[in-house]
């Protein structure tokens, strides 16, 4: 049988694909699908977040159907957080493909539990839900990302433009899908299919910490993530490593695209952050980790 992060690995790999795919249909044969930074069909359509906010900060008026858009893609975000970044967003599978590292190697060596912090027992669950609000606001305030989010919406105002829009990474991928398709297959040649690939190297492989440090999509669902609690990761206490035999395992903090620490007096509030990529679950030892739909109770 085939293990929960492998599963969910598969998964990931197939919802991508088929977002590529759709993309490359609706050039091929002028579906007018868009892409995901503003992807639907006729009249109804899903705006990133982000985009959606931009537009109407810089044309300071309210379209409903941008707002009712903007409502279902907020709704998705409070009920799974940062799904998206691991799902959808194509930043993190060009990183990767140009980063090409080592894996992480793991530090279970024995060691006894500190003094001051006792191991759980061994059969107990970590609950890695609940968190203080004060703490989620200050955890937030300590993200560059937040920041980076305020002066992209400030930018935005001052501006009238939704500038961002103009260097965000999802939007350049797609753009340099685009650009590339018309070189090929219309024989066009656009300024495009040179600039958009060479921003794209700029932000995701000269910079690679895009993601954990800069981006404000990311900046701005760590904020509803605070909330969401479905397909969040639980660690089983009387299995885990680090847990039942004191043993210092780094291995899910290590393998975690935002160094998350589900052993942390703060899990819950980091866990804003998780993307339900799986990679804990895939990598952990001993298979202490799993991603349950419910929430803890």
């Amino acid at each position: 049988m085939m293990k929960q992060g492998d599963r969910i690995t598969k998964a990931r790999v197939v919802t991508l694909s088929l977002v590529f795919v759709a993309v490359i249909a609706s050039l091929a044969f002028d579906l007018g699908l868009g892409t995901p930074s503003s992807f639907g069909i006729g009249q109804f359509f899903l705006l990133c977040p982000l985009g959606g906010l931009e537009a109407l900060l810089a044309s300071k008026a309210l379209v409903p159907v941008t707002l009712i858009s903007l409502a279902v893609v907020v709704a998705f975000a409070l009920l799974f957080g940062r799904a998206w970044c691991a799902w959808g967003c194509p930043a993190p599978v060009i990183r990767k493909f140009f980063k090409r590292e080592a894996p992480s190697t793991s530090t279970c060596t024995p060691s006894p539990c500190a003094a001051s912090k006792p191991c759980e027992p061994a059969n107990a669950i970590r609950d890695v839900r609940g968190g203080n609000r004060g703490a989620s606001l200050r955890h937030l305030l300590r993200d560059r990302r937040t920041w980076v989010l305020g002066a992209v919406l400030v930018a935005t105002i001052v501006a009238g433009l939704p500038l961002f829009c103009l260097v965000c990474p999802v939007g350049l991928t797609f753009g340099t899908v685009g650009s590339l398709w018309h070189l090929i297959v219309d024989k066009q040649v656009t300024m495009s299919a040179i600039v958009f690939p060479a921003a794209l190297l700029i932000e995701l492989v000269l910079y690679r910490k895009w993601c954990m440090n800069l981006c404000p999509i990311a900046g701005l669902l760590n904020i509803f993530g605070q909330f969401a609690r479905l397909f969040r990761p639980r660690v089983d206490a009387s299995t885990c490593l680090r847990r039942s035999e004191g043993k210092p395992c780094t291995v899910c903090a290590a393998v975690c695209s935002e160094r998350i620490d589900l052993h942390a007096d703060d899990a819950a509030i980091q866990l804003g952050e998780c993307t339900r990529c799986g990679e804990c679950v895939k990598h952990c030892p001993t298979a202490s980790i799993r991603i349950e739909a419910k929430p803890e109770r």
